[in-house]
């Protein structure tokens, strides 16, 4: 393979590895926000400024409002995908831990993912050993919910109304995440650019969370530290972090993009010791091993393939051009 193309394929995980450095760290600043704003007002704020950047900054609203008119459905599906992951993960993070709720929503990613693989990308098969690692992720997430169900999470006991509650906000997480990853292909196979995407992509969420504030009376101060804080969410934690994804997921096959968010599982644990409402569960930490661990043996998988079928192009030429001599 030559060094442009070994680029090229490595381009995209490199990217969506990016947004995950960013996104664990962003899951524990926002599981300590979350204690004294409500998720709403959170995500309301910060992605009001991060339509307005995106929509703003886009040139051609002529070309944005033709590309949207032709991919209008996926468009809507994006936007509804967006914001029931957004509004969910918030609210799961309201009754566990940022690396608990990170790994029962990545554990059950790549089994969501292969089973939606079926109905939107019917071309894509997934790899046996692909199917192998969603196998023991899921394995590894059932462990968590045990261990936290017996108070062993960093938070310690949970109270079984609000176990359920944290376990269901993480499903829809799951399965609103595997739709943000599903559509995005699928515009960007449409022809739709990165950036018209994010220029059309937060309105649903803005409008939804915009009717809960005011259905829940949840309107936060917008102090000094408040302000600050959403503006970093933001900036750093949307507009920046949702680029790069964005960008790795036009480039990289989705089973592969939802083994790769497994990365984000260390780097919380990691960043959690930095919270002091939080001790270190021994228990939650291996089921976060497991799962990175199985993480890296589906995306070593895809990558093999990945690279056997690029090559295999170099090699039928050779051996065309052998015969002909």
């Amino acid at each position: 393979m030559s060094p442009s193309r070994r680029l090229a394929v490595a381009a995209g995980p490199l990217l969506v590895l990016g947004y995950c450095v960013i996104n664990s760290t962003k899951s524990v600043f926002e599981g300590a926000l979350v204690q004294d704003l409500s998720p709403e007002f959170i995500a309301f704020n910060s992605f009001v400024v991060a339509q307005a950047f995106y929509f703003l900054t886009l040139r051609d609203k002529r070309e944005l409002r033709a590309a949207v008119r032709r991919c209008l459905p996926d468009v809507v599906m994006l936007n509804v995908s967006t914001a029931v992951c957004w509004i969910a993960v918030l609210y799961a993070f309201t009754a566990f831990e940022p690396a608990l709720a990170n790994s029962l929503i990545i554990g059950l990613g790549p089994a969501v993912t292969i089973a939606l693989g079926f109905r939107l990308r019917p071309g894509t098969k997934a790899l046996p050993l692909e199917v192998a690692a969603a196998g023991a992720m899921l394995a590894a997430m059932a462990y968590l919910l045990v261990t936290a169900s017996d108070g062993a999470s960093a938070i310690g006991e949970l109270p079984t109304g609000k176990l359920v509650f944290g376990l269901v906000m993480c499903v829809l997480t799951t399965i609103s995440l595997s739709g943000v990853t599903y559509y995005t292909k699928r515009l960007g196979d449409a022809g739709m650019s990165v950036r018209q995407m994010m220029a059309s992509r937060f309105v649903a969420l803005i409008v939804a969370t915009f009717v809960i504030l005011v259905a829940r009376d949840s309107f936060g101060a917008y102090s000094r530290g408040n302000v600050g804080a959403i503006l970093v969410i933001s900036l750093v934690g949307v507009i920046i972090s949702l680029y790069l994804l964005q960008q790795g997921i036009v480039r990289t096959e989705p089973i592969t993009v939802s083994m790769l968010f497994g990365t984000n599982l260390l780097i919380t644990y990691v960043v959690q010791f930095f919270d002091p409402r939080l001790h270190q569960s021994q228990d939650t930490f291996y089921g976060v091993l497991a799962i990175s661990l199985a993480m890296c043996l589906g995306t070593w998988a895809r990558w093999r393939a990945g690279k056997r079928d690029a090559e295999r192009p170099e090699q039928e030429l050779t051996a065309e051009a052998e015969v002909k001599a």
